[in-house]
């Protein structure tokens, strides 16, 4: 197995836990805190883009579509994007960009996907929210910036001041999302919500962990067989729930 494929693999195993991350931080805000789930789509204009510190990014790429992250620090996003360059631009030339900085590019530039740490204060803004989360894919360029945001109301509201104090978007959409607590009602089992939100509480959907499941049984005075089967069970219910999502809309 040659490097540029080990590393693919090393992305994707990395891209796939920040994914489950995500997922059951939503299923936290849906049983747990019993929450209404908000999303917002933010869009900056080319000319927008053309006046900020996002500008040296209009004379090297159209767009830079970011389809993961891979890690996330004090210091930026690791992020793996498929750039879209300007006629005679290449991925060194994103390390002019003051916040860019290119760590390789997958399968020799093949692929034409690249690694990259994202620095830009709106970044690292957003790092600092717990409660909400930037969905990919979504892009950043010379065309102009589009980003989805989730996450509870309070979490959303603040981050969307915050971008009005470093950049303000030009369009501003909100979703509202449906009632939770129904929602989980009406898929999990009362046993199984038990479980997933004791689970929850106690860091045991953490990256990394902060309880193992043994554990977790002990502290619920439960088998731990019982519980592995009431949470496989919810973790089923609920990804069915969201692929039948994705399916209608």
């Amino acid at each position: 197995m040659n490097d540029s494929v080990k590393t693919l693999g090393k992305l994707q195993s990395n891209f796939a836990i920040l994914l489950e991350m995500h997922y059951w931080w939503l299923v936290y805000n849906l049983i747990a805190l019993g929450q209404f789930v908000r999303e917002i789509h933010l869009r900056w204009t080319a000319q927008t883009v053309a006046n900020s510190e996002y500008a040296p990014i209009a004379e090297i790429a159209h767009s830079l579509e970011v389809v993961g992250h891979l890690d996330i620090g004090e210091k930026g996003i690791r992020q793996l994007i498929f750039p879209h360059f300007c006629e005679g631009k290449g991925p060194s030339d994103l390390n002019d960009v003051p916040f860019l900085n290119v760590e390789s590019e997958l399968d020799g530039g093949q692929s034409g996907y690249l690694v990259v740490w994202n620095s830009h204060p709106l970044s690292i803004a957003a790092i600092h929210f717990s409660n909400i989360h930037i969905l990919p894919p979504y892009t950043y360029g010379g065309d102009g910036i589009d980003i989805t945001v989730r996450g509870v109301p309070s979490g959303i509201s603040q981050f969307l001041k915050t971008c009005r104090a470093l950049l303000p978007p030009d369009t501003v959409k909100v979703v509202e999302m449906a009632d939770n607590k129904s929602i989980v009602e009406s898929t999990l089992t009362p046993k199984q919500i038990h479980c997933v939100k004791m689970a929850a509480n106690s860091g045991y959907y953490d990256h990394p962990k902060k309880i193992k499941l043994r554990e977790l049984s002990e502290l619920m005075d439960i088998p731990r067989s019982t519980l592995q089967e009431h949470l496989n069970r919810a973790e089923l219910s609920m990804m069915k729930w969201a692929s039948d999502q994705i399916e209608t809309e």
